[in-house]
């Protein structure tokens, strides 16, 4: 009958001794680390003795063939037997396995805190078979906390015979991989933080220019340009026809302009417009503000026309200076009181946003 056992490899054995005092100059203490810690380095015995032989899985070096994953449990092959022949004594026939012992190391042969499961089947004249369940059925789970890591790891057995006078015994080591797509793949992995977008404040002035004498506009200084204002940053003419007067604007420095496109560009977005300005719309914003994002745009261009027709449109204005990181040179505006005059003209009322 065999009986199933699990061995742990990091298992310590405290040790206490009392009462050893030592004399002269010969004492000693020993530094040497417990080879059961985890994380010990761990000598592999080099002792082959002929008494146990070897099947062919366990013959040579680095033979990735005597492990196999069968589910999340490594299995091992391989099967150790015993030869008479190879002992002259008058013992020869009471020759019998004893013991196994099993450890499992990393790549530099240090030892690994996991769980070998295994049946004891000694003592025995019987072959020992590492994979039969009916045998030794030696397996490591591949996902025991003992393992910390993903990569190349080997299973060192160490099977011990005995005539009824002498030891005999014999190591193997079999490597296996922990894979890491397998093992090391986070089952829940946490997603990336979004990054944290730096809104841009901005505050807002309210100036009046006309098209005959204050046509001009300076955003920075939120002032009118008068006549002629060939270098304003915007300069307001009148257009369109007696019946139907309308305005337009071009710029005398290359500054450039474009209407907000909020809901064209991200319909889930406000299209704001006059009246239902950003600061208004999101009463969350404590204080209320404006900020560059609010104010998007598809292209822009030199030209704004049919001002009056589209009064209700908020506009965007970027300067030759324009930084898109800080927000200076971007300016965001509105016709909020149209008045007309004689002879087609329009004195404007305008709201102009600015970074603060």
């Amino acid at each position: 009958m065999t009986f199933a056992k699990k061995l742990f490899m990091g298992s310590v054995f405290a040790i206490s001794t009392f009462g050893l005092i030592a004399c002269g100059s010969d004492s000693s203490s020993s530094s040497e680390p417990d080879p059961n810690e985890p994380g010990a380095p761990v000598e592999i015995p080099t002792q082959q003795d002929a008494n146990i032989t070897l099947s062919s899985e366990l013959v040579g070096e680095g033979l990735l063939t005597n492990s196999r994953l069968s589910g999340d449990e490594m299995r091992f092959k391989g099967r150790f037997g015993l030869d008479i022949t190879q002992d002259s004594s008058e013992n020869d026939i009471n020759i019998q396995f004893t013991n196994t012992e099993y450890k499992v190391l990393d790549a530099e042969n240090r030892n690994v805190a996991v769980s070998i499961v295994y049946n004891n089947v000694t003592p025995t004249q019987n072959d020992i078979d590492l994979n039969s369940i009916n045998s030794a059925g030696v397996k490591v789970n591949m996902n025991d906390t003992g393992f910390t890591a993903c990569g190349n790891y080997k299973l060192m057995v160490t099977v011990t015979a005995n005539n009824g006078v002498n030891d005999f015994k014999s190591t193997v080591v079999i490597p296996f991989e922990r894979e890491a797509a397998e093992f090391c793949r986070d089952q829940n992995p946490e997603p990336p933080p979004q990054p944290q977008v730096q809104e841009i404040p901005m505050k807002f002035c309210e100036v009046t220019v006309s098209t005959n004498q204050n046509p001009g506009l300076d955003f920075a200084s939120c002032t009118p340009v008068p006549a002629p204002a060939t270098t304003a940053d915007i300069i307001f003419s009148k257009a369109g026809t007696r019946d139907n007067p309308e305005i337009t604007a071009t710029s005398g420095n290359g500054t450039q302009f474009a209407p907000i496109s909020n809901g064209d560009l991200l319909p889930s977005d406000d299209d704001y417009e006059v009246n239902m300005w950003p600061e208004d719309m999101n009463p969350d914003r404590v204080p209320a503000t404006a900020y560059v994002s609010d104010f998007k745009y598809k292209v822009l261009g030199a030209t704004l026309s049919d001002m009056i027709e589209n009064s209700n449109q908020i506009y965007v204005a970027a300067t030759t200076a324009y930084n898109k990181d800080t927000g200076a040179g971007f300016y965001a505006f509105a016709i909020t009181d149209p008045s007309q005059g004689n002879n087609g003209d329009y004195t404007l009322t305008l709201k102009v946003y600015k970074v603060e």
